[in-house]
């Protein structure tokens, strides 16, 4: 039997990272979480400091750790570890994790987007075993996606594809932070569905009234709660929320043809009932043959995020891994 072996995994996300220490066979031993924007312009640094509290625990432990994974939220030239460009967490933007982990921990380090590692974890240990052909939609402030094509992960040529949030819903939509327009994301992420909401919202909504009025305090949970008890406002930016993510999915579905379809996030993971209204849009925009691929929900918790950078560290170094 092949030995056990333990990996660091560092989930970089836009609210919080999460680490983990986490066997081969997919067992978080150690876990930690920290905010990611809780010290400005420290990020890396506080990442690094609670890597090497988790990775001397384990030690103290009698668990020697063989590799660092590390997922990053934007574009990540995952031959060099570099963080192309990060627009949620702007100080990642060229940080070279791959050479500053190495040099600090004398150890193998595999750095990925966000949502490539979360593909290659659901892969590895989630509910995507077995499946050869499927896409991934992480639906948290961002949007992010990642595509998995006769079981190998699809990065593209630059290291963009499956950027989901980024592709254009409407021509005549405003400017993104990509520099593109009409983005995905206006429209389909928690940050998206919030300033829509900061934007439309009466004043006697109960998602505003839940935050006391204080419009720049309203988050997409609130709309969501307000949704699931009624509110009519609340309900029609949902219904529109629903209708736009239902159509991205069907367009990338018909490019791609999964078998299937994963919805990840923050904002899936706490609002479930969403599945089903996006799931009608996705047929309403579809073909009318074949059936729909099976949609699920990622059962990775937030604090099981670092699943997915160990699995690609161990699918994307498995000679280093075994040094």
């Amino acid at each position: 039997m092949a030995r056990e072996l333990n990996i660091l995994g560092i989930d970089i996300g836009a609210t919080h990272t999460s680490f983990g220490v986490v066997s081969s066979r997919g067992k978080i031993l150690f876990s930690e979480m920290i905010e990611s924007r809780a010290g400005e312009g420290k990020l890396v640094s506080r990442v690094l400091e609670t890597a090497e509290k988790i990775i001397s625990k384990a030690r103290a432990k009698g668990k020697s750790i063989r590799g660092v994974g590390i997922a990053a939220p934007g574009i990540v030239d995952c031959k060099t570890g570099t963080v192309v460009a990060s627009g949620n967490l702007p100080e990642l933007f060229g940080a070279r994790l791959k050479e500053i982990f190495q040099d600090r921990f004398g150890l193998p380090v595999f750095v990925d987007n966000d949502v490539n590692a979360l593909a290659i974890g659901e892969m590895v240990f989630g509910v995507a075993k077995g499946q050869k052909n499927f896409v991934v939609f992480a639906l948290g402030t961002d949007l992010g996606g990642g595509i998995v094509i006769d079981g190998r992960l699809h990065r593209g040529a630059n290291f963009i594809a499956a950027e989901f949030g980024h592709l254009t819903l409407d021509p005549s939509g405003s400017q993104c932070v990509c520099g593109g327009y009409g983005c995905a994301r206006e429209w389909v992420s928690g940050a998206g569905l919030a300033e829509r909401g900061k934007e439309r919202l009466p004043d006697d909504s109960l998602a505003v009234k839940s935050v006391k009025g204080e419009r720049e305090h309203l988050k997409a949970r609130h709309i969501f709660q307000a949704w699931q008890k009624g509110d009519h406002a609340a309900g029609q930016l949902i219904e529109e929320f629903a209708r736009r993510f239902g159509a991205l999915i069907s367009n990338v579905m018909k490019v791609l043809d999964p078998e299937l379809v994963i919805l990840a996030g923050g904002v899936c993971r706490g609002q479930p009932e969403i599945v089903n209204e996006v799931v009608k849009w996705t047929r309403h925009f579809y073909f009318p043959e074949p059936k729909l691929p099976e949609f699920c929900l990622s059962r990775f918790s937030k604090q099981e995020m670092a699943l997915g950078p160990a699995a690609a560290f161990l699918t994307e170094k498995p000679r280093l891994a075994k040094k």
